[in-house]
């Protein structure tokens, strides 16, 4: 007997998942990496960081409700930083700062890192560049494996 679980529909990646269950499972990942598990070892700032950064990008690449609630993240730095006493660092200045708020302090608690991660992965889809790239290819690849499946 097979089983088949769906997050939601969406955009089928020829392994039964699709964009959406990609970042279900990473946000599973996350979660229960930053909080401790006894397989999924996220135990220093620059795992929680890249984690988050590759969770970001998946959601943001989602779309629906998994895009907002990274967008929804990515928001509350993007508030602090923007538009502050030393004028607009611009979409570009926003991601490199996240970058280093992310990966430069000595963090106590891995969930701001990783936080942090999600946040800079959505600064960069907006800034466009290569991570915005990198996000449009995932939603293509996407795209064509759902039309060959």
């Amino acid at each position: 007997m097979t089983t088949h679980l769906a997050a939601s529909t969406g955009t089928s990646l020829g392994i039964g998942a699709t964009m959406a269950g990609l970042a279900l499972v990473s946000w599973l990942v996350l979660i229960l990496g930053v909080r401790g598990s006894d397989r999924l070892k996220i135990n220093t700032r620059d795992k929680a960081g890249w984690t988050g950064l590759i969770t970001g990008t998946l959601s943001v690449a989602a779309g629906h409700t998994w895009a907002d609630i990274a967008n929804g993240i990515g928001a509350i730095p993007a508030s602090l930083i923007r538009g502050g006493a030393f004028g607009d660092p611009g979409l570009g200045g926003l991601a490199l700062a996240l970058t280093v708020l992310t990966f430069c302090p000595r963090w106590k608690k891995l969930v701001v890192p990783a936080v942090l991660g999600v946040a800079a992965a959505v600064a960069y889809g907006e800034a466009g560049g290569l991570w915005g790239i990198f996000v449009d290819g995932i939603r293509t690849l996407a795209g064509l494996l759902q039309d060959l499946g």
